[in-house]
C-alpha cells in the first residue's frame, strides 16, 4: 500500500507576501494601495490575522486576479472563501484615466480638419496637465510610471504637432 502524498496548503499570508514581492512592492506600497497600515500588511503576511472577505477581494483586484484564485490552495478558511465574489475590479484608477485620455486623443484626431482644432487641443492638453503633475509626484509602480510618461508624450505629440487648418 502506497502512502498518498498530502499537499500542504500555502499559508494565505505567505501567498500575499509572495505576490507583493513578485511585483516589487514594499509592505508600505501595498498598504497604500489597500488603504490599511503597513503593520496590518505585516500581520497578514505573518498569518497573525486572517484577512476579511472584503480585504481578500480588494487584494485580488490589486493583484489582478479573481478572489477564488487568490485563496485557492491556501489556508484561507473555506467558510470565508465561500462568501467571496467570483470576480472583482482589477484595474487601477490610473489605468482607467489613461483609457479616458486615449478616448480624448482619439476624439481630437477625428476633429483634425475642423476649424478651431487648436483650441480643442489646448483644452484637452489643459485638462490633462493636472493629472500628469499629480501622477508624477505619486508612488507609482515602474510599469505605471512608464505608461504615464508614454501617455504624456503622446498628448504632447498630438496637441503640439498640428497647426490650425
Amino acid at each position: 500500500m502506497r502512502a498518498s502524498k498530502q499537499i500542504t496548503p500555502e499559508p494565505i499570508g505567505k501567498r500575499i507576501g509572495r505576490l507583493r514581492v513578485e511585483r516589487g512592492w514594499t509592505q508600505q506600497a501595498l498598504s497604500q494601495r489597500l488603504a490599511v497600515s503597513r503593520v496590518a500588511i505585516s500581520h497578514m503576511e505573518m498569518d497573525l490575522t486572517i484577512p476579511s472577505e472584503r480585504t481578500i477581494t480588494l487584494l485580488a483586484g490589486i493583484f489582478k486576479m479573481n478572489p477564488h484564485d487568490l485563496v485557492e490552495g491556501t489556508t484561507y478558511p473555506q467558510a470565508k472563501a465561500e462568501k467571496l465574489p467570483l470576480i472583482t475590479c482589477s484595474y487601477t484608477s490610473i489605468e482607467r484615466d489613461l483609457a479616458v485620455l486615449e478616448n480624448d486623443l482619439s476624439w481630437l484626431n477625428r476633429l483634425e480638419n475642423t476649424t478651431g482644432w487648436v483650441q480643442y487641443a489646448d483644452q484637452v492638453k489643459e485638462r490633462w496637465q493636472w493629472a500628469f503633475a499629480e501622477w508624477i509626484n505619486s508612488d507609482l509602480e515602474p510599469q505605471e510610471r512608464e505608461q504615464v510618461q508614454q501617455a504624456q508624450q503622446r498628448l504632447q505629440v498630438v496637441c503640439n504637432s498640428r497647426s490650425n487648418p
